[in-house]
């Protein structure tokens, strides 16, 4: 069987560097964009496929040299009330799991927020001229669509949140859906039987509606319809005390899975109603002061994880909005009572 075409052969046939000729195939941007795409098309013409020996090979060499002294991965975020992002909270685990893990495979990752650049050109030029390799779209304070907000050609990215409406990366973010029903599993087995959730629509949008589908769905199987939900519409993503309050005294849930920025809305909530009367709180974003129970989303995986798959995207030279994106989904561990 005779061999297929190699870089050297592409490159000679084309009458470029087998340099270009590899750069162009792992879709660098050191290679003007028209020349990248008449490469690819040409080996693609060609049945070019790569050798799956000297790609592990590749691989090898590159995470066994010595750490970067530039920062090739950038963290996008944006800019977040004081206190949202205090240590130990969710965000300031998820970046320290993506740091850990990104020092730990030789790369350094730097962190930008996007509300700095609201010019798309602005923000890809400062990326470019810092050697950015990869990006990682960290949680947004509401959903929003980026697709004009830089030239994603240039990049390998994946989203950690579920609040970058579009364009659509490959994803790493909390098992939402499962997590609701491990919740409602260890409440019900812990002799829980009014279980309701309260939650601001903010934060009903930006999980994607994932837990109230799990109550929905914790309801159906019990053949019960539970507790009647409330989503809080006044805005933000902090539950309104006086309604959280009425909806507690009306409902009488002896358990009650919520979410919110602020404790003090929760404290304040359960201090107005007699002591009797007052359910077990329950957090999908644990560690919540007001909390009894609740879920460990296990940020600091889902940051090292994120981490091995924009690297492997980068070595493989994965750059742009893929065509079909992939969601990985990282279960979360029950906490029980402290």
């Amino acid at each position: 069987m005779a061999a297929g075409p190699t870089i050297r052969s592409l490159a000679l046939e084309l009458g470029v560097s087998p340099m270009t000729v590899s750069l162009a195939l792992r879709n660098s941007y050191e290679v003007s964009a028209a020349t990248r795409t008449r490469i690819q098309r040409f080996a693609q013409a060609r049945g070019y496929r790569p050798d799956p020996q000297i790609v592990k090979l590749m691989h090898h060499l590159r995470t066994r040299a010595s750490v970067r002294s530039t920062a090739n991965i950038c963290a996008l975020r944006q800019d977040w009330r004081r206190g949202a992002m205090a240590k130990g909270n969710y965000f300031d685990r998820l970046c320290c799991g993506l740091i850990g893990r990104a020092e730990s495979l030789g790369y350094t990752l730097s962190m930008l927020s996007i509300d700095d650049y609201p010019a798309s050109r602005q923000l890809t030029r400062v990326l470019v001229s810092r050697g950015i390799e990869g990006i990682l779209l960290l949680p947004l304070r509401e959903g929003a669509d980026l697709s004009a907000r830089l030239d994603w050609s240039l990049f390998s990215t994946v989203s950690v949140t579920s609040t970058v409406v579009a364009p659509h990366f490959h994803a790493v973010t909390p098992n939402h859906f499962d997590n609701m029903i491990l919740a409602c599993r260890r409440l019900t087995e812990s002799g829980y039987r009014r279980v309701g959730l309260a939650m601001a629509t903010g934060w009903d949008a930006r999980v994607n509606h994932r837990w109230g589908g799990g109550m929905a769905w914790h309801n159906q199987a019990a053949g019960d319809t539970g507790v009647v939900p409330l989503l809080d519409g006044k805005g933000g993503l902090d539950l309104d005390m006086s309604a959280l309050t009425r909806w507690m005294t009306k409902e009488r849930p002896d358990a009650v899975v919520l979410e919110t920025l602020d404790p003090s809305v929760v404290e304040r909530a359960l201090a107005s109603l007699p002591a009797a009367r007052r359910p077990a709180i329950v957090t999908m974003n644990w560690p919540n002061r007001a909390a009894d129970l609740g879920v460990d989303q296990l940020p600091e995986r889902i940051g090292a994880v994120a981490i091995e798959l924009l690297t492997a995207m980068i070595v493989r030279g994965e750059k742009g909005i893929p065509p079909l994106a992939n969601h990985t989904m990282i279960d979360g561990s029950w906490v029980g009572r402290r």
